[in-house]
């Protein structure tokens, strides 16, 4: 197995952790993911490697990247740092892993090039206010912010009625809702795809950068997923 793997490579949960299981199923149906590679669960950056993980960040042509915590669990939220340039990228690994050490959990760190997204928020499968499955939500901001990814602003929130197709909107006016009818349809295509590949409800973050739909993370929903919204 090699030390350093692109996210399509394996959909194994012991090497690349639930995160990274799922952007790898995703990938290989055709559901466009953000560019990145991933360092395997217990793989230490060791001689030799640090250049490797270079060469990597500058095959993606960017910047910045965003880190991602990926271990084996459904109910351990994953740890993420943004704005990691490629001078600091080797330290902010390391720290992912010993971080997630400290906690007890084996990690795989998840690479991906940083969008500067002018659309972005989640989606959820069923309706995580009244569990109904016959409805989907849509949380959806202007840009992608620290706000955003933290979940600290306040979304634009719309409730589609898996049926019929309807809309009802839980927040601002119509007019004023930052999502257009092409991007909803968009967005309700995806996660119903998403839902019956990994066969259960979901919650999906999702930002839209020069007009392209990208998943983020995609997560099976959980007592905890559930939590903020009681």
């Amino acid at each position: 197995m090699s030390r350093i793997l692109l996210l399509d490579d394996t959909d194994d949960l012991n090497t690349v952790g639930q995160l990274g299981s799922i952007l790898a199923k995703l990938a290989k149906n055709g559901i466009r993911i953000v560019d990145g590679f991933i360092i395997p669960i217990d793989q230490k950056i060791e001689f030799g490697m640090s250049n490797e993980i270079l060469a990597a960040f500058d095959r993606l042509g960017t910047e910045r990247v965003i880190l991602r915590s990926s271990i084996n669990s459904q109910t351990y939220d994953t740890e993420m740092l943004r704005d990691i340039y490629r001078d600091s990228l080797l330290g902010a690994i390391s720290y992912l892993q010993q971080n997630n050490a400290r906690r007890g959990h084996s990690a795989a760190v998840i690479v991906q090039r940083d969008l500067n997204a002018e659309l972005a928020g989640t989606i959820h499968s069923i309706n995580p206010v009244t569990l109904s499955p016959d409805e989907e939500m849509i949380e959806a901001h202007l840009w992608m912010n620290r706000t955003v990814l933290g979940g600290e602003s306040e979304p634009d929130m719309l409730i589609i009625n898996k049926q019929t197709g309807a809309l009802s909107l839980e927040s601002e006016e119509e007019a004023e809702i930052c999502l257009g009818p092409k991007q909803i349809s968009q967005l309700h295509a995806m996660v119903r795809k998403i839902e019956d590949r990994l066969k259960c409800d979901v919650s999906v973050d999702w930002a839209y950068d020069n007009g392209k739909l990208y998943v983020l993370r995609a997560r099976p929903i959980t007592n905890k997923t559930l939590e903020r919204f009681k």
